[in-house]
């Protein structure tokens, strides 16, 4: 076999240990975590209060990395692998809060204006969900295409390859990345000060509550 039948057969091979193929998978299976539901943790203390800490520094962090990132593409080929998995850890944990406050929603039997606000907090908190889902996956693709057009060259897998390697393609995933980083980053700060205003409001109605049954 000649050397140039041997370099063409090279790069016909898909080379599935490409990061572009294992944060795709890890994405996938961050998914898994919409299955896992933990109401409490050790001695009855709520889980939701510990775990909604997670996509409260992860979501942030991974559309700040993402905008700077977009300003200056190069920075995916030193930054893109840690961005993605931060991206998917974050995406992970929106799953795991969630299940968490429905536990705990169900422990506290709220009524009023609590119960509303919680109620447009788990809206608030499903709608993130979607955007964010989408974001890490657009994320994800972002990078790959910034890859397979810079000095790693393509995968291997042809179709993808042709996709995500020209420059429209490249500019368009920026474009979209960048709004589905301002949605996420507008639902986090409403799904945040929605569980915030319930939280204070019925710290408020009990502490009224009590006021009018001592007298003080």
């Amino acid at each position: 076999m000649t050397t140039e039948g041997a370099q063409e057969r090279d790069t016909s091979e898909v080379d599935w240990r490409r990061a572009e193929f294992v944060l795709t998978l890890l994405g996938f299976l961050g998914f898994i975590t919409a299955l896992i539901k933990i109401g409490t943790v050790y001695d009855g203390l709520p889980a939701h209060p510990l775990i909604i800490h997670v996509p409260v520094v992860l979501i942030p962090l991974s559309i700040l990395g993402a905008l700077a990132c977009v300003y200056r593409p190069q920075w995916f080929d030193r930054y893109g692998i840690l961005l993605c998995l931060i991206s998917i850890v974050g995406m992970s944990s929106i799953f795991l809060a969630m299940n968490a406050g429905s536990a705990l929603q169900g422990i506290l039997h709220l009524t009023g204006r609590p119960a509303h606000l919680i109620s447009e907090h788990s809206q608030a908190a499903g709608i993130l969900a979607v955007f964010f889902v989408a974001f890490t996956a657009i994320l994800i693709l972002t990078f790959s295409a910034e890859r397979i057009s810079g000095r790693l060259g393509p995968t291997g897998l042809v179709a993808a390859d042709r996709f995500l390697a020209t420059p429209r393609t490249r500019t368009a995933l920026r474009i979209v990345l960048v709004v589905l980083a301002l949605a996420s980053a507008y639902m986090v700060f409403r799904v945040g000060d929605l569980g915030a205003k319930a939280v204070w409001l019925q710290k408020v109605q009990a502490a009224q509550a009590q006021r009018a049954n001592t007298g003080y």
